[in-house]
């Protein structure tokens, strides 16, 4: 059985401060899990609902982390319901460690995915499982974004956040200044804008993205290159953010 102290910590894990506090996060369900031990993410244990053991699935996996000397707990339906993140329980719950990324980390010359103020962790998580896809890991947030670690955000990226560089910057607005002084380009996606099918993709570009509810920043048009927007012609009032991302990795294939 799980002892009290990690059936705590585990509890804890589920608010933004001690994620944080303590570089930890949790991946539930077995294919998140596999991704962290297949990508070495520093898994630093797993927790199994007691009725969740005999499944084939889990319990391969608990033979193959038993082997690497990562422990494993069982948990009983009333520890479980304090644990869990999601209605319907995947059987189980990784405790994880999360990196620390600093803004030379991203300056490999490959293109930044920017983000001021993004508040939903769907639409974060999403935008991460995409770049993963067209080749691109490099993503700054403002810290006043949601916690990528959030465990919506986790799931949604669907094992693609453990080979993302994630720097979540105390100061969003020097850290466009370096940039644009280290000569990138900061690139804005709007409402309006030039036509993103002109765009010429370049590798030192920082693609930036403002708030779902309220665009960017007033304090940070002033780094803004080239604005560009995906036209459409229906009525519909925008795109979802992921959905728009996602548009733009298309364009940068090639490019990361």
């Amino acid at each position: 059985m799980i002892p009290v102290k990690l059936k705590t910590q585990i509890i804890k894990l589920h608010q933004k401060k001690y994620r944080k506090l303590h570089n930890e996060f949790l991946v539930e369900g077995v294919k998140g899990i596999e991704e962290a031990i297949k990508k070495n993410a520093g898994v630093l244990f797993l927790v199994v609902a007691e009725d969740a053991m005999a499944e084939v699935k889990i319990g391969n996996l608990i033979k193959s982390v038993k082997k690497s000397g990562i422990e494993v707990y069982s948990c009983d339906k009333k520890d479980i319901n304090k644990i869990k993140n999601t209605v319907t329980y995947p059987g189980i719950t990784a405790v994880v460690k999360s990196k620390n990324f600093d803004l030379k980390d991203l300056l490999d010359g490959k293109p930044i995915l920017a983000f001021d103020k993004i508040s939903d962790p769907g639409n974060l998580g999403t935008i991460i499982r995409t770049a993963e896809w067209f080749g691109l890991n490099n993503f700054l947030l403002s810290e006043d974004s949601v916690d990528p670690y959030n465990d919506k955000s986790v799931r949604s990226t669907m094992g693609s956040i453990f080979n993302a560089k994630l720097y979540l910057s105390e100061d969003f607005s020097g850290a466009l200044k370096k940039l644009k002084s280290d000569g990138y380009k900061i690139v804005l996606l709007d409402i309006e804008g030039e036509d993103l099918n002109k765009m010429k993709p370049t590798k030192k570009t920082v693609y930036l993205f403002g708030s779902e509810s309220h665009g960017l920043s007033p304090a940070l048009e002033k780094f803004i290159d080239k604005r560009y927007t995906i036209k459409g012609k229906g009525d519909a009032e925008s795109l979802n953010l992921s959905i728009s991302a996602g548009i733009l990795l298309s364009k940068l294939y090639g490019y990361c």
